[in-house]
C-alpha cells in the first residue's frame, strides 16, 4: 500500500473532535422517583447498557468516517506485482507497430493500424513524465529514444502504413535489445499487431524467447487490435507465361483469388496503359470458386505492338482490405530473337528450323540462321542471343573457346550431342570442350527409355506448366543417349531426366550466360542411312515444337530477365549495348519523374526506391526513346495472410512471468496502472466513506430519536 499525497494522512487527527464533542455533550441520566419495585430497576440498568453500547458504535463510526475521508484525500494506491521488473524505477517503453499492408484492413470504419496507433496514443498520455519511450514500426530501424513524450506522441501520430515492411519479429527482437540497454530503468515493450498468421509464426517466436532469455529485465506486452473472423478476398501472385514476348505472341496472364465473402463472385479487370500513359481497359472476367474458396481468372491480350506494356489486373469489388485487390504487371515485346543452328550439314536443321518457325504460325518469335561448323569460324556471333549445336563432331579449340566467348558474354549455347560424337570422346573431353560441357562423356547408353521431365519449374520448361496434363511424354521414346562420368563439374545440374532418371538436359552457367546440354539430339533422322536411329522426338510433332520452342527460347534469353519485384527489393533492368546511356529518367507509379545517373558502360541500372506499388518506366533519349524499359513491384502475399494465430500458443512459447497478451484498451490500462504508480483506491475509498456516513446518520437519528420520545 501506498499513497500519492501521504502528508494529507495528518487529517486523522481530526478523530479528536468528535471524541471531544461526544464528552462534552453527552446526555446525564435524569433520576426519578419510583416506589422501589424490583422490575423497574432492572428495566433502567438494561437501558443504561443500551444507550452506553449505542453511544460508543456512534462515537466509533464518526471517527472512522473522519479517518476514511483523511484517507480517500491522501490518494491510496495498491501496488501490485504485475510482470517482474525493478521495482520504482523509471520506465523504458518500446511500442512496436505492426504498420504492415495488412494492418488497413477496415473494421468499425477504422483500420487496425489506426487503432493501434490510438490505443498507444493513450498509453503515452498515462506514462509518467520521466518515461523513455521509443516507437518502431516495420519500415525502419528503431533510431532509439525519443526526446520526450511530445516527440514519442508525434512519431506515432505520423506513422503510415508501409509496403516495405520487415517481419514482425525482427522490430520485436530490435526492440528487447533496446529496452535492455537501459539497465537502470523497468524495461518494457508493448507490441501492437492483428495476431495474424501473417505476422506470426513459431520459428520467430523461439527468436523472441531467446531474445528474453538474454535479457531478463525486459516484460513484453502484446496488444491485440485484430478482428476475430476477419473476412476478405484477394488477388495472388499473378503468373505471366512470358514476360518477353515476340511480334504475334499474345499476352497470357493467370491470377488466383481467395475468398471468404458471401454473395457473387467478384468481377476481375485487366487493363493496360497506352503510349500517353492514359489506363485503358482490355479485358473483364468472372472468377470460378471451388468449394474452398479458391479462385482463378484468365486473360489473353493479343496483338500488342513492339515495345514495353505495363498494366493491372483489380478485382471490382469492396472487402475489408483493399489493399490486395490489385496487381501490378510489366511485360515486353521485343522482336524476333535471332538464333543461330550449326549443323554437319544445312539439312540437318530441318527438323528445328521447321519446329522454331511453327511455334507461332505465320510469325515466328525467332529469326534463324542455318549454318554449317565449318561456318564457325568466320561467323561473327555478337549478332545472335542464341547458338544451337545440332548433333556437332568434332570442334577446334578455337571454335570451342568462340563459342566460351559467346556464352560467358550473355548468350546461349545449346549442344545437342548425338551419333557424330561417337569416337571422338578426346575432342570432347579436352581442356576447351570442357569449359563449357557439365563433365567428361562416358559412353553411349541403349537402355531404351523416354524423356520426362520430373518437374516443369525450370526457366526452361516453365511455359510447358500449362500443358503439363496434355503433353504425352511417353511417345517420346529415346532409344540412345550420351553419359557423362560422375561427378558433374559442380556448377552444372540437371534439369530433366529420363523415365528412367538418367540426365537428358543439363545445365551449366558460363559467365553471364548459359550452356544448355542435351545427351540425346534433337535433329536425328527418323530413318538414317547406315545406323540406328538415337530417338523418335522429331516424330512426334505436337511435344517437339513446343519443347525446341522453349529450349531455344530459354538460350534466347526469352522471359530470362525479371520484370516483377517485391516492395523493397532492388530492381535491376537489363541493358543491351545500344541501351546505355549516362543518365535516365525514373517515372514512379505516383506520377513523379526524377533524372537520374547511371555508371557509363554497365549493362544494368539498379533502382532501390521501390517502396510504392505499382509500375515504374525508365525512359532516356528523348524522341528517340534509346532506352524505355519498365518493371512493376507488388505487395507480398503474405499481407493476405488474415487468420489468426493462436493467442494461447504465442503466450505458451513465452516465459510466462515475462509476457502478457491485453485484448483491449482497458487491460492495457490496467497494465499501465498495476504497474507503474499503481492501481488508485480513491473511488472505493470514497465509496467506503459514503456508506459510513450513511450508517452514522441513520444510527444517529434513529438514536436520538428514541431518547426524545423517552422524554
Amino acid at each position: 500500500m501506498g499513497f500519492l499525497t501521504p502528508l494529507l494522512l495528518g487529517g486523522i487527527a481530526l478523530i479528536a473532535i468528535p471524541v471531544v464533542l461526544h464528552l462534552v455533550m453527552r446526555q446525564q441520566p435524569r433520576e426519578l422517583t419510583f416506589p422501589a419495585l424490583r422490575f423497574v430497576k432492572q428495566r433502567r440498568d438494561s437501558n443504561r447498557r443500551k444507550m452506553k453500547l449505542r453511544h460508543w458504535l456512534l462515537l466509533a463510526l464518526r471517527c472512522l468516517l473522519i479517518a476514511g475521508l483523511a484517507i480517500a484525500l491522501a490518494r491510496p494506491t495498491f501496488k501490485g506485482t504485475g510482470l517482474r521488473g525493478k521495482e520504482g524505477a523509471p520506465l523504458a517503453v518500446n511500442l512496436v507497430l505492426d504498420n504492415s499492408l495488412r494492418m488497413e484492413y477496415v473494421h468499425s470504419n477504422e483500420s487496425r493500424l489506426e487503432k493501434a496507433k490510438t490505443t498507444a496514443l493513450e498509453l503515452v498520455e498515462k506514462l509518467p513524465e520521466d518515461s523513455m519511450v521509443a516507437v518502431c514500426d516495420l519500415g525502419r530501424a528503431a533510431n532509439g529514444y525519443a526526446p520526450d513524450l511530445g516527440a514519442a506522441t508525434s512519431r506515432l501520430e505520423h506513422l503510415r502504413p508501409t509496403a516495405e515492411a520487415r517481419p514482425l519479429v525482427d522490430a520485436v527482437l530490435e526492440s528487447i535489445k533496446l529496452a535492455a540497454e537501459q539497465e537502470d530503468r523497468r524495461q518494457e515493450v508493448f507490441v501492437f499487431t492483428d495476431l495474424s498468421q501473417g505476422a506470426w509464426n513459431d520459428e520467430g517466436l523461439n527468436e523472441i524467447n531467446e531474445a528474453l532469455v538474454a535479457a531478463p529485465d525486459v516484460r513484453i506486452y502484446v496488444v491485440d487490435v485484430g478482428v476475430a473472423d476477419p473476412k476478405n478476398a484477394s488477388l495472388g501472385e499473378l503468373q505471366i507465361r512470358r514476360s518477353v514476348l515476340r511480334p504475334g505472341e499474345p499476352l497470357h496472364i493467370e491470377a488466383e483469388i481467395a475468398s471468404n465473402l458471401k454473395g457473387e463472385p467478384p468481377l476481375v479487370e485487366l487493363s493496360l496503359q497506352d503510349a500517353e500513359g492514359k489506363t485503358q481497359k482490355k479485358g473483364q472476367a468472372i472468377a470460378t470458386f471451388d468449394g474452398q474458396g479458391k479462385g482463378r481468372v484468365v486473360f489473353e491480350v493479343p496483338g500488342l505492338p513492339l515495345g514495353t506494356h505495363q498494366g493491372s489486373i483489380e478485382m471490382a469489388a469492396t472487402d475489408p482490405l483493399m489493399v490486395d485487390n490489385t496487381r501490378y504487371f510489366t511485360v515486353e515485346v521485343r522482336p524476333p530473337a535471332k538464333v543461330l543452328l550449326l549443323a554437319t550439314k544445312t539439312a540437318d536443321a530441318l527438323f528445328v528450323e521447321k519446329a522454331l518457325g511453327a511455334s507461332l504460325g505465320e510469325e515466328s518469335r525467332f529469326d534463324v540462321t542455318v549454318k554449317t561448323f565449318a561456318e564457325l569460324e568466320k561467323t561473327p556471333l555478337d549478332d545472335f542471343q542464341g547458338i544451337a549445336l545440332l548433333d556437332p563432331g568434332p570442334l577446334a579449340p578455337e571454335a570451342w573457346s568462340q563459342l566460351w566467348d559467346f556464352a560467358s558474354g550473355g548468350g546461349g549455347v545449346g549442344i545437342f550431342l548425338g551419333h557424330n560424337a561417337v569416337g571422338e570422346l578426346e575432342s570432347f573431353n579436352g581442356e576447351a570442350a570442357q569449359r563449357l560441357l557439365p563433365g567428361k562423356l562416358k559412353r553411349v547408353s541403349r537402355a531404351e527409355t523416354y524423356l520426362r521431365p520430373r518437374r516443369l519449374d525450370h526457366p526452361a520448361l516453365a511455359g510447358l506448366r500449362n500443358y503439363a496434363e496434355e503433353l504425352p511424354w511417353q511417345i517420346c521414346a529415346v532409344f540412345q543417349y550420351w553419359t557423362f562420368d560422375k561427378p558433374l563439374n559442380a556448377e552444372a545440374y540437371v534439369i530433366a531426366g529420363f523415365a528412367n532418371d538418367k540426365p537428358a538436359l543439363i545445365e551449366r552457367p558460363a559467365g553471364r550466360g548459359r550452356v544448355l546440354v542435351s545427351t540425346t539430339p534433337f535433329s536425328d533422322p527418323i530413318e538414317p542411312d547406315g545406323r540406328e536411329t538415337w530417338n523418335v522426338l522429331p516424330k512426334e510433332a505436337w511435344p517437339f515444337v513446343a519443347l525446341v520452342d522453349q529450349l531455344v527460347g530459354y538460350l534466347a534469353q526469352d522471359g530470362d530477365e525479371r520484370l516483377d519485384y517485391l516492395a523493397g527489393e532492388t530492381a535491376r533492368v537489363q541493358l543491351t549495348p545500344q541501351q546505355q546511356v549516362a543518365s535516365y529518367v525514373l517515372h514512379m507509379p505516383d506520377g513523379q519523374a526524377g533524372s537520374r545517373v547511371a555508371t557509363s558502360g554497365d549493362d544494368e541500372l539498379a533502382v532501390s526506391i521501390t517502396d510504392e506499388l505499382g509500375n515504374y518506366r525508365l525512359t532516356a533519349g528523348g524522341q528517340s526513346q534509346r532506352l524505355d524499359r519498365g518493371f512493376s513491384v507488388n505487395a507480398s502475399g503474405a499481407i493476405s495472410d488474415l487468420a489468426r494465430f493462436d493467442p494461447e500458443k504465442l503466450t505458451a512459447a513465452l516465459p510466462k512471468d515475462r509476457v502478457r497478451l491485453a485484448e483491449n484498451l482497458e487491460a492495457v490500462e490496467e497494465y499501465v496502472d498495476v504497474g507503474r504508480s499503481g492501481r488508485e483506491l480513491f473511488p472505493w475509498m470514497i465509496g467506503l466513506v459514503a456508506a459510513i456516513w450513511g450508517a452514522e446518520h441513520l444510527l444517529a437519528n434513529r438514536f436520538y430519536r428514541e431518547e426524545k420520545g423517552k422524554d
